[in-house]
């Protein structure tokens, strides 16, 4: 008996939002009801029961999320929604779009493999404790990263936008960057033997790189912004390697430019300083062994 009036009045609950969202209607509607009758409305066997066009027009704010499976939901344009990481269904966050959604909790032990946090409020994550060290994947914008990334898979995650990011990546899993992009992050350590094939390094600080010494002598596809390139292009496959905004000295401007054809919008390293002090230290013991 139960069931059939939740779902009668279910029935209800969607005409009644579709004409709403056919009008035009942009405003949350809040159905001022008894909480647990709405918790029924909307989820049914722990999943929405409303068509995700319908649901977000909804004030969710007395909805809670404990124990609702939110594999691949899109929040995006929903209202009120908050969720404890710790509390949903099986911990997982796995494709979940978590756009206008405040977060609520840790991330430890929870499944954010191909999460997007863009547009979230409130996420801190500590990336050696989310399930399995895994950010594969993971759009980062807006999350606070409180932790190191040591053992850490980070293919292909997107940094862009998050806060605290340091990365060593002699530490990361595999010593893999492979389509990683890593704005917004500081680069604490060498990339020899590293995969930085495709790699995106523009807007990220501290990476210096012997092309000579990343896995596989590699470049391919990888964008170089903020780089500075530290050794020679020779005999590394640079195909389809995007070098603007790349640092280099002089000597191995000049010898790029064998390799690398109409490589322009290079930053020359100013090592004007390093010459002044080795010209000094020269000049000091030439002057002591005159001396001698």
């Amino acid at each position: 008996m139960k069931d059939k009036r939740i779902e009668k009045l279910r029935e209800s609950v969607v005409e009644g939002l579709r004409e709403y969202k056919e009008s035009g209607g942009k405003d949350p509607i809040n159905l001022d009801i008894n909480k647990e009758i709405l918790q029924s409305i909307i989820f049914k066997k722990n999943k929405f029961a409303i068509p995700d066009n319908l649901w977000k027009l909804l004030d969710l704010s007395n909805i809670s999320f404990d124990g609702i499976d939110v594999l691949g939901v899109d929040f995006t344009g929903s209202k009120g929604v908050v969720i404890n990481p710790q509390k949903v269904y099986g911990k997982i966050l796995m494709s979940t779009k978590l756009k206008d959604v405040e977060i609520a909790g840790s991330f430890d032990d929870v499944y954010v493999e191909k999460t997007d946090f863009t547009g979230s409020k409130g996420a801190v994550l500590d990336p050696e404790k989310v399930r399995n060290k895994s950010l594969y994947l993971t759009k980062l914008t807006d999350v606070e990263i409180k932790g190191k990334l040591d053992f850490v898979n980070v293919r292909e995650a997107d940094f862009t936008g998050s806060k605290g990011a340091v990365l060593d990546p002699q530490m990361i899993e595999g010593k893999n960057l492979y389509k990683t992009k890593l704005k917004d992050v500081e680069i604490a350590g060498s990339l020899d033997k590293v995969k930085v094939q495709e790699t995106d390094f523009t807007g990220s600080k501290g990476a210096v790189l012997d092309p000579q010494k990343v896995r596989d002598a590699s470049l391919r596809g990888t964008k170089l912004t903020d780089v500075i390139i530290d050794g020679s292009l020779k005999f590394v496959d640079i195909y389809r390697a995007d070098f603007t905004g790349s640092i280099m000295d002089l000597d191995d401007f000049e010898e790029a430019k064998k390799y690398v054809a109409n490589i322009t919008d290079i930053k020359i390293l100013d090592l004007s300083e390093y010459q002044q002090a080795e010209e000094t230290i020269a000049k000091v013991f030439q002057k002591q062994r005159n001396k001698n």
